[in-house]
């Protein structure tokens, strides 16, 4: 092809031929410009989706301020159902709360439990007045002007055993000597149970470094390196694997299991890092524990070995390890996140609002009403007002997919959102078969989020060998934050018992079941704290839905 700096030519006919060439020098140049705005405005979208994620706001909220008459506010619902759609669940008691004024906070009251000193202010003797001096008839008391909370710091003390030896010496025969046993212990070091379990909880439910534990130490008195520390964990790690692996038999019989993972770097080199993942286990109210096991890879080997005999409804994203054993496992059901399905259709809605990115938003949000208003209700009636009212939405819906995926082009952002959908259909409908089945994976989420708030304390793990031991001892701290049990108390007890513990005594170390004979460490602030937000939320969500109407 020539360049269009070539001389002009002379006759009429090579003047036609430099024409078409001229023309397809520009109908290539122009779809090379189209080729290069499509790729700019796809850029520049990944960058702005990339900003949000780094800098926006993490919360996932639509607020739909369509024209009441516009398509996307139109309630995409069956009229015979309307009467259903108003139903509510039985009324909540829900007892009176005293709010915060702007004139100022409550009384603080503090525990009964807790210990108390009392301190007495006395009169210095030329304060006292003189007619008050040596009268008999002058009264004397203390009046209480407050309460003041005292801290005292962490303090080592040294026990120092004996064991108890009696001797019988006999004549021309061998003496005869009786000695107490010496107390199992769960690791053989000088820690006893109240430091490793203080060491345990530092670590893994208040997420401080280990170089950060071997300064508070030291200003305790007695510096324990950091060396020391991560064996000791490793120590205790593999002291409690039998109750940890009767923790996983018990969510594995589960009706509904929820799980998913999330990455942490581990050290393989000096100065280098790969990236392995710890996978949640989030069992039901009637198994109520939540499990972590660690691997150096997210291969599907990972989620296979430790879901080994499960049966029942299998509550994950669309990774593919969890896709792979919901359709080769004989008896899993796989129900996938609608957070994560709503996620994509949010992502182009922030990018740009538009009548069907509305309208998509607002499915969802009428879907996760109907299961706000009967979160509280029973199983049977959360499913009868599915079977109800969601189903003839969740129909509705896809009738609408359906209809929009043949509108859209192929690299467009809105029809991955909906291909993530129609492609995982029959596993999004797996709540409409069960009132235990959530819409969401937020149990897994909220299991996870327990690591991932001090990921950026420890920065990495150590080894696959700190990964398996940071696996277990995250499943004793963060059951104990989902039971709302003191973990110190808990794993005091655990491992001072759990060496002279049987398999058939096992049971009885388990959280829930430590907690119903150990009731003095139940913590009610955390569980009215939970209750407290819970309740705020639900009221704010019932607000919208009244202005909305």
């Amino acid at each position: 092809m020539s360049s269009p700096h070539d001389p002009l030519p002379t006759s009429l006919a090579a003047c036609h031929e430099r024409i078409r060439q001229l023309e397809a020098i520009v109908r290539t140049q122009q779809a090379t410009i189209t080729e290069l705005q499509l790729k700019l405005e796809q850029l520049a979208a990944d960058n702005a989706l990339l900003k949000r994620e780094l800098f926006g706001s993490r919360r996932e909220r639509f607020i739909d301020d369509s024209p009441p008459n516009s398509p996307a506010a139109e309630p995409p619902t069956d009229p015979s159902n309307a009467a259903a759609t108003e139903q509510s669940p039985p009324p909540q008691q829900q007892e009176e709360k005293k709010k915060r004024t702007s004139r100022g906070r409550r009384r603080r009251k503090f525990p009964e439990c807790m210990p108390r000193e009392q301190r007495l202010i006395y009169l210095k003797p030329e304060e006292i007045p003189v007619e008050m001096r040596d009268n008999p008839r002058a009264r004397r008391f203390f009046k209480q002007i407050g309460e003041l909370l005292e801290v005292i710091p962490m303090q080592f003390k040294v026990i120092e055993q004996y064991l108890e030896v009696i001797v019988l010496d006999r004549e021309d025969e061998q003496s005869v000597v009786a000695t107490a046993p010496r107390p199992v212990c769960l690791i053989k070091s000088f820690a006893s149970p109240s430091l490793l379990a203080y060491l345990t909880v530092s670590r893994f439910a208040d997420h401080l470094p280990y170089y950060r534990l071997e300064d508070i130490t030291g200003r305790a008195g007695y510096r324990i390196e950091r060396s020391t520390q991560w064996r000791w964990m490793r120590e205790v790690a593999q002291g409690v694997t039998r109750l940890v692996d009767l923790m996983w038999h018990c969510i594995r019989q589960s009706t509904v299991l929820h799980v998913d993972e999330t990455y942490v770097q581990e050290l393989c080199d000096e100065g280098q890092t790969l990236t392995g993942y710890l996978w949640a286990g989030v069992g039901d109210a009637r198994h109520p524990y939540d499990c972590f096991v660690y691997t150096s890879s997210r291969s599907c080997v990972g989620p296979e070995a430790f879901l080994q005999g499960f049966q029942g409804y299998l509550v994950a994203d669309a990774y593919i390890a969890y896709e792979r054993i919901g359709k080769l496992w004989p008896g899993v059901l796989k129900a996938t996140c609608w957070i994560h399905a709503r996620r994509g259709f949010e992502a182009c809605h922030k990018q740009g609002p538009t009548t069907l990115t509305k309208r998509a938003m607002r499915y969802f949000q009428q879907l996760f009403d109907i299961e706000d208003r009967y979160r509280a209700a029973d199983s049977a009636l959360r499913l009868s007002a599915r079977q109800e009212q969601s189903k003839p939405i969740v129909e509705e819906f896809h009738r609408w997919l359906e209809e929009t995926r043949q509108t859209r082009l192929p690299k467009d952002k809105l029809l991955g959102a909906i291909n993530y959908l129609l492609d995982r259909w029959p596993s999004f409908l797996r709540f409409l078969e069960s009132g235990d089945v959530p819409l969401d994976n937020n149990a897994a989420e909220r299991a996870l989020k327990f690591p991932i708030l001090g990921r950026k304390a420890w920065l990495f793990l150590g080894r696959a060998a700190a990964g398996h031991t940071a696996a277990k001892l995250f499943t004793l701290t963060k059951t104990c934050n989902r039971l709302h049990i003191d973990p110190f108390a808990y794993l005091q007890d655990v491992y001072a018992r759990l060496p002279t513990t049987t398999d058939d005594e096992l049971e009885s170390l388990l959280p829930d079941h430590w907690i119903t004979e150990h009731p003095q460490h139940h913590l009610p602030q955390r569980v009215q704290e939970a209750h407290d937000r819970a309740l705020r939320a639900r009221e704010k969500r019932e607000e919208r839905r009244r202005r909305a109407a």
